[in-house]
């Protein structure tokens, strides 16, 4: 892949939700009422699909801790200094990638992860055949990757509509206000009070983003 591409491939552009996943807001919205607000108030659910593989995942670690946009300006920059290969960033020397806006942690979690796909610690087009609980625990040996890092890779590239990462805070506090709650529910109390909307928690995911985007442009 040149550099450049990875970063046109994943793009801030938003897409419709596939047949798979507006069949699973049906039933998100059939067991819970209260999610057809959203739509109602933000208008046609769109969401973000990318293709697995090793550019999506430094995509997905640019966004540790950091708006969208901050995340995809600092991929772009990335993918515009060198080839988004495991081979490119292992070699890449850390002046680069610190130029790219790469913080430290971010440029070690990068390389371990590039070092861990070329020394076949980690097999990434291995990853569809495992379950969630595998896939998950494959991505987390990776120091620098989380079960947040991880679970979003699961439900943007490999459509796992089993994956929610509810320690996302965006997720939290679109489900705080569309519940009108007094604080923000953390990732236990999340997965609690979602626990009725198992195995479609991703399409909640989705839900809560796409609310988020809109009440993010027009809340305070």
């Amino acid at each position: 892949m040149a550099p450049g591409d990875a970063a046109k491939a994943l793009d801030s552009e938003l897409l419709p939700p596939s047949p798979l996943l507006r069949r699973a807001v049906a039933v998100v919205c059939d067991r819970d009422p209260s999610f057809l607000r959203i739509e109602t108030e933000a208008g046609p659910l769109t969401v973000r699909a990318w293709a697995p593989g090793f550019p999506s995942l430094v995509r997905i670690i640019m966004g540790q801790q950091l708006s969208s946009k901050a995340a995809q300006a600092i991929f772009q920059r990335l993918a515009a200094a060198l080839e988004l290969t495991p081979e490119a960033i292992a070699a890449a020397p850390a002046l680069t990638l610190k130029q790219a806006g790469l913080s430290q942690a971010k440029i070690a979690t990068c390389q371990r992860l590039a070092i861990a796909i070329l020394s076949d610690q980690l097999n990434l087009t291995a990853l569809p055949a495992l379950s969630d609980t595998e896939a998950i625990a494959q991505l987390t040996q990776i120091k620098g990757i989380g079960v947040w890092t991880a679970e979003v890779y699961l439900l943007f590239c490999l459509q796992r509509l089993s994956s929610f990462p509810a320690s996302d805070l965006a997720i939290q506090i679109s489900y705080q206000r569309l519940h009108n709650l007094e604080s923000r529910p953390t990732r236990k109390e999340l997965l609690v009070v979602t626990s009725h909307l198992e195995p479609y928690r991703g399409a909640v995911a989705h839900l809560l983003w796409h609310y988020y985007r809109y009440s993010h442009g027009q809340l305070s």
